[in-house]
């Protein structure tokens, strides 16, 4: 089922250009008809393709699904509105420091990831702890024939010093300098209109899962 047409990318590529409320408004029954509705729709069924592996996913569309509206409150950036769609399929709340499957389009294309992006200093050290007891685990989860062929590695922000207890581990093992922990990969626009939008982004999200399985264990670790 193809869940968007063509005009999804050329109301983005017009937002971006008009990026106002007056144009907005003019438009925002086609935003409704053409990206938001389907949107929510692709979403649910997404949820469902990924319960089929991970059943710990138990979120609803609404709870995983980005507001288009932009915070500029703090921004120098004034623009009202983003320039794409996005949602964070975790376990109950898109909110929640829990590794999960992100999902995001826009006139450029698909962007697929996961894992954990923003974290408090509390998870960072359970991370770092999981991968200094557990090493092994995670590189059988990077090494993965399907992981590392899809996204690679895991990326992010790193600290420049680390504290104990992973000051002196960190020259063998790199990774524990990261303070974020997370996948992600660009893919053509073209995929954005195809029949086979859920299955094609349930495949990959698939082979994420033992990489986000190992970061739930640390989390959810209870000291």
């Amino acid at each position: 089922m193809a869940y968007f047409t063509e005009d999804f990318i050329k109301f983005f590529e017009e937002l971006e250009k008009n990026n106002h409320k007056e144009w907005f408004d003019e438009n925002r029954k086609r935003y409704e008809r053409e990206i938001k509705e389907p949107f929510k729709s692709f979403v649910g069924e997404l949820i469902l393709a990924i319960q089929k592996f991970d059943p710990e996913i138990m979120i609803k569309p609404k709870d995983a699904i980005f507001r288009i509206n932009r915070d500029i409150r703090f921004s120098k950036n004034k623009q009202p509105y983003k320039n794409n769609v996005a949602a964070f399929i975790s376990r109950i709340s898109k909110k929640e420091e829990f590794p999960g499957y992100y999902v995001h389009f826009d006139a450029e294309g698909i962007w697929l990831g996961g894992g954990l992006y923003d974290l408090s200093t509390e998870n960072i050290y359970k991370v770092r702890q999981e991968i200094l007891y557990n090493e092994g685990n995670l590189k059988e989860a990077l090494n993965a024939k399907g992981f590392k062929k899809e996204f690679g590695a895991l990326q992010g922000k790193k600290n420049k010093i680390l504290k104990a207890p992973f000051k002196e581990y960190g020259k063998e093992i790199p990774i524990l300098y990261q303070k974020q922990f997370y996948f992600m990969k660009q893919y053509p626009p073209s995929k954005i209109t195809s029949e086979e939008l859920v299955e094609f982004c349930a495949d990959k999200f698939e082979k994420a899962y033992p990489v986000n399985k190992f970061l739930r264990l640390a989390i959810e670790n209870i000291e």
